[in-house]
C-alpha cells in the first residue's frame, strides 16, 4: 500500500503525526545509539521475570513512548482466514506512527495483536486486509506464559474503529485556526460525502431487493394460504353436509335406541317384579320350611313323656334337640384380651408368644403376627411346609392359648366329592350320614363364644378342587355367614306327619282297651288286643314286624332331631388347610390359590431360638401362665373386603407389578386378591406397621405360589426365567431395602431367588412348590 495510504489515514484522523516523527531524537538517553541512530533498551527475561502488570506496562511504554498507558496503536487486519478469529499485523504508534516490536532479547519479529471473533466479524474481510485503530492491553498470564513473552499484548475488546484509505489527488492538509477550530479542504468533505452516498445506495438497492424477495415470499405464502382457506372451506362444507347426514342417522338411531331401552326398561321392571315375587315366594317357603321344624319341634315337645315312655326318642337327643345353643357357663380360666390388654394386638401377640414359650413352644413372633393378622380375615389359610415343621402344633397350640379348642381332621386320599367333607343323607337308613368336620361345625354352633380351629390335615392327599371347592364357594359370602344345606327341609314334615299318626293310633288303642298303665312299647306288644289292634291299624300281617317299625320311626325321628337340614357357618370357626408336597401330593389349583392364604414353614430345628428367646424377655409380663380370652369378633368378623382405592399405594404397586411382569410371566391375578391384600393390609397394621414385612407377606401368600411355568419361554427379547431373575428379582428388593434381616425361609427376595437357582438345576422350569 506504500506510505502514503498510512499518512493520509494519520492526518484524517487529526492525529497530528506525520512520518517525520520516525527521525525524531528520543526524549532520554536510556537508549544506545547505533549507527547514529538512537535505539530503544531491550531487556532480558531475567529483567523481567518478578515484575508486576504495571511495571511490565511501564517497560513498554517507556520503549515504545507510550505516555499515561494510553497503549492506543492502529495497523492492518491480514485477510481472515476463519471468521472466528484474526491478527492486527504491521502496528504503529498514533502519536509517532512508530512500528511495534517487543523490546525483548531473542525476539526480534514485528508485533502481531490477537482479534477477538467480534471484532474480527465485525472490521476484518475473508478476502482483502482491512485498516483499523485500537487499544492494547496485557494478554493473560496463561497466554504470556505460553508464547514466553512476559509484556505480550492483544487487542482490547470493542476498542477498535475503522480507517479509510484517501486518495493521492485528494489535499491531506488539515489547518488549524486559533489553535481550537480545524479545517480541511472541500474536496475531502466531497470525497466523503460522495463515497457515504454511494454506500447508502448500494444498502438501500441491497435493502430494495431483500424487502421485495420477502413480499414476493409473503405474497406467495398468502397464496397459499388463501388457497388453504379455501380447501379447507370447502372441506368444512363437506363435514357439515356428512355431519348433517349423520346426525340424522343417528337421530333415526336414537329414536331405536330409546324404543329399545323403553322395551328393556319395561323388561326390567317386569323381571324386577318377578324377582320380587319369588323372593316373597322364598320367604314364604323358608317360613313354611321353619315352621314345620317349629311344629315337629312343638310336637315333640307336647309329646315328649309319651316319647320317651314308648322309647321314640332318647332323653339325649330330646334335650339336644328341643335346647336351643347358649354360652358355654363353663368359661376358662384365663385374661381378658378386651380388659387386660386393652385390644391392643401388639400386646396380644407379645402375651401369645411369651405363653407358648412357657409351655416349651417357640416360634418367632412375625409367624405369630401373621397368623393372628390371617386368622381375623376370615379367608382360607394353607400352611405348607415339611412334615415336623409345626404347622398342625401352631393351630393347637395357638387354639389352646386363646381359650379355643382345635379339631384336627385328616383328608383321606379318596375324597373326591363334598359328601366326604359333609356326609349325605342316606334315604334307605332315611338318616343323615355325618362326618368328623359336619360334627365340628355343629359342636363349634352350640358352643358361640369359643374359638373353634378346624384344620384339614394333609389337605392335598386328595384334589382339594374335588371335595372342597363347593364348600369354599359358601366362605366367598362376606357380608352374612354362609348357609349350609345339608338335606331337603321336607324331610322333618314328612317325620311329623307319620309320627302323629303313630302316637295317635298308639293313644286311641290304649283309650279303646283301657291299658293306661302300659309304660313302653314292648308293654304294649304284649298285651295281644292292642297288638292285634295296631297291626290293624297300620294295616300290617302277620309277618311284618312292629318292633322292627318302631325301630325305623325310631331312628327317622332321631335323625331329624340330631341333624339339622342346613346350619349357619357358624362365627367362631376358622377353616385352616396344612399340606406337604411331595410325591404323593397334588399341588393347589388356581381357585383355592385365588382365595386362600398360603403361610410357610421350616423346620424348628432351622429356628433361632436365642433370637425367639430374647424377644420374650424384653416382654413386660408376670405371669403368662394363663390363655388370653378373645371375644369371638376380636379373632375376625366375616365382612366385605374393602374396595379397591387406585389412588392406594398398595394398589399402585401391585397394578405397576402386575403390568410389567406378573402378567407377562402368564400369572393372573384378579381383583380379589387385590382386595383380599388391602384387607390383609388394614388387619397387618394393627400388630405391625412395617409396611416391607407387609409387601413381604403379601407376596409369598398370594404371588409366587402361583410361580408354576416353563421358564424357557420368551417374553419380548428374554425368557421368563431372565425376567424373574434380571428384573423383577431387582425391583423386589427396591420394595424391600431391607430383606437380608429377614429368616431366608420367610423372606420373597430369598425365595424368589432359590426358585430362580432351582429352576436353572431343572431344565428352566419354574416352580414355587419344589
Amino acid at each position: 500500500m506504500g506510505a502514503s495510504p498510512i499518512k493520509h489515514a494519520v492526518v484524517l484522523r487529526g492525529i497530528g503525526a506525520s512520518t517525520e516523527s520516525q527521525n525524531a531524537k528520543p526524549p532520554d538517553s536510556r537508549g544506545l545509539f547505533k549507527g547514529g541512530i538512537m535505539e530503544d533498551k531491550i531487556y532480558e527475561f531475567e529483567e523481567l521475570e518478578n515484575l508486576s502488570e504495571q511495571e511490565l506496562q511501564a517497560c513498554l511504554e517507556e520503549s515504545w513512548n507510550i505516555k499515561d498507558s494510553q497503549f492506543e496503536i492502529w495497523g492492518e487486519i491480514s485477510p481472515l482466514k476463519d471468521t472466528s478469529w484474526g491478527y492486527l499485523i504491521n502496528p504503529r504508534t498514533i502519536k509517532d506512527n512508530k512500528s511495534l516490536t517487543y523490546p525483548l532479547i531473542g525476539v526480534d519479529r514485528t508485533c502481531s495483536f490477537f482479534l477477538n471473533p467480534n471484532d474480527a466479524q465485525k472490521f476484518g474481510d475473508r478476502h482483502s486486509s482491512r485498516f483499523i485503530r485500537c487499544k492494547l492491553k496485557l494478554s493473560p498470564l496463561s497466554e504470556r506464559k505460553k508464547h514466553n513473552i512476559p509484556f505480550e499484548m492483544n487487542i482490547s475488546p470493542g476498542s477498535c474503529t475503522s480507517l479509510e484509505e484517501l486518495p493521492e489527488e485528494v489535499p491531506h492538509d488539515i489547518l488549524t485556526h486559533n489553535e481550537k477550530n480545524f479545517l480541511i479542504s472541500k474536496s475531502i468533505y466531497d470525497f466523503y460525502f460522495h463515497k457515504t452516498e454511494q454506500k447508502i445506495e448500494k444498502e438501500f438497492a441491497a435493502l430494495r431487493v431483500k424487502q421485495d424477495k420477502e413480499l414476493s415470499v409473503a405474497r406467495e405464502n398468502s397464496e397459499k394460504e388463501l388457497n388453504n382457506i379455501n380447501g379447507e372451506r370447502l372441506s368444512s362444507e363437506k363435514q357439515r353436509d356428512s355431519a348433517i347426514k349423520v346426525n340424522q342417522a343417528l337421530f333415526a338411531k336414537k329414536q331405536k335406541l330409546d324404543e329399545a331401552i323403553e322395551f328393556l326398561t319395561t323388561q326390567e321392571q317386569q323381571k324386577q317384579e318377578d324377582i320380587g315375587q319369588l323372593t316373597e315366594s322364598f320367604k314364604l317357603l323358608e317360613a313354611e320350611m321353619n315352621h314345620k321344624i317349629t311344629r315337629l319341634k312343638n310336637y315333640v315337645s307336647d309329646k315328649a313323656l309319651f316319647l320317651k315312655t314308648f322309647e321314640f326318642v332318647d332323653e339325649e337327643d330330646l334335650e339336644h334337640f328341643l335346647l336351643e345353643s347358649k354360652p358355654n357357663s363353663d368359661r376358662i380360666d384365663g385374661k381378658s384380651f378386651k380388659e387386660v390388654l386393652e385390644g391392643d394386638y401388639q400386646q396380644a401377640v407379645s402375651y401369645i408368644q411369651a405363653h407358648l414359650v412357657e409351655n416349651d413352644i417357640l416360634y418367632p413372633r412375625h409367624i405369630i403376627e401373621n397368623y393372628i393378622t390371617l386368622l381375623r380375615t376370615k379367608d382360607l389359610i394353607v400352611l405348607a411346609g415339611d412334615s415336623g415343621s409345626g404347622k398342625t402344633n401352631l393351630i393347637k397350640s395357638f387354639a389352646k392359648a386363646v381359650g379355643g379348642k382345635s379339631v384336627i381332621i385328616p383328608v383321606k386320599p379318596n375324597w373326591t366329592s363334598s359328601e366326604d367333607l359333609l356326609g349325605y343323607y342316606n334315604p334307605l337308613e332315611k338318616k343323615y350320614l355325618a362326618t368328623p368336620f359336619l360334627e365340628a361345625l355343629l359342636e363349634a354352633q352350640q358352643n358361640p363364644e369359643m374359638p373353634y380351629f378346624i384344620c384339614l390335615d394333609e389337605m392335598n392327599l386328595a384334589r382339594v378342587e374335588y371335595y372342597f371347592a363347593d364348600f369354599l364357594s359358601l366362605l366367598e359370602s362376606r357380608d352374612e355367614e354362609p348357609d349350609i344345606k345339608l338335606y331337603a327341609e321336607d324331610e322333618s314334615s314328612h317325620v311329623l306327619s307319620e309320627l302323629k299318626a303313630v302316637v295317635e293310633i298308639i293313644q286311641a288303642g290304649k283309650e279303646k282297651y283301657s291299658q293306661d298303665g302300659i309304660v313302653n312299647f314292648i308293654e304294649l306288644l304284649k298285651d295281644e288286643e292292642l297288638n292285634n289292634h295296631l297291626r290293624k291299624a297300620f294295616g300290617f300281617s302277620d309277618k311284618d314286624s312292629l318292633i322292627k317299625y318302631h325301630s325305623e320311626i325310631r331312628r327317622m325321628l332321631s335323625a331329624v332331631m340330631t341333624m339339622p337340614a342346613s346350619i349357619k357357618m357358624p362365627a367362631n370357626v376358622h377353616i385352616i388347610g396344612a399340606i406337604n408336597i411331595d410325591e404323593t401330593t397334588h399341588y393347589l389349583s388356581p381357585k383355592i390359590l385365588d382365595r386362600a392364604h398360603i403361610m410357610r414353614f421350616e423346620s424348628p430345628l432351622l429356628s433361632d431360638w436365642d433370637q425367639i428367646l430374647s424377644e420374650v424377655d424384653e416382654y413386660d409380663f408376670d405371669d403368662v401362665s394363663k390363655p388370653l380370652l378373645f371375644e369371638v369378633e376380636a379373632l375376625g368378623i366375616r365382612e366385605n373386603y374393602p374396595k379397591f382405592d387406585r389412588e392406594n399405594e398398595f394398589c399402585q404397586l401391585f397394578i405397576e407389578l402386575n403390568r410389567e411382569f406378573f402378567h407377562k410371566l402368564g400369572v393372573e391375578f384378579g381383583m380379589r386378591t387385590i382386595r383380599q391384600g388391602l384387607n390383609y393390609l388394614t388387619l397387618f397394621k394393627a400388630v405391625n406397621d412395617d409396611s416391607q414385612q407387609f409387601i413381604n407377606n403379601f407376596l409369598l401368600h398370594k404371588v409366587l405360589p402361583k410361580f408354576t411355568f416353563d421358564g424357557n419361554k420368551t417374553v419380548g427379547q428374554q425368557t421368563k426365567l431372565d425376567l424373574i431373575e434380571k428384573v423383577l428379582a431387582e425391583r423386589i428388593k427396591q420394595e424391600l431395602p431391607l430383606y437380608r434381616e429377614i429368616p431366608e425361609i420367610f423372606s420373597a427376595v430369598a425365595v424368589l431367588e432359590s426358585v430362580v437357582s432351582d429352576a436353572k438345576a431343572n431344565d428352566g422350569v419354574v416352580n414355587f412348590w419344589s
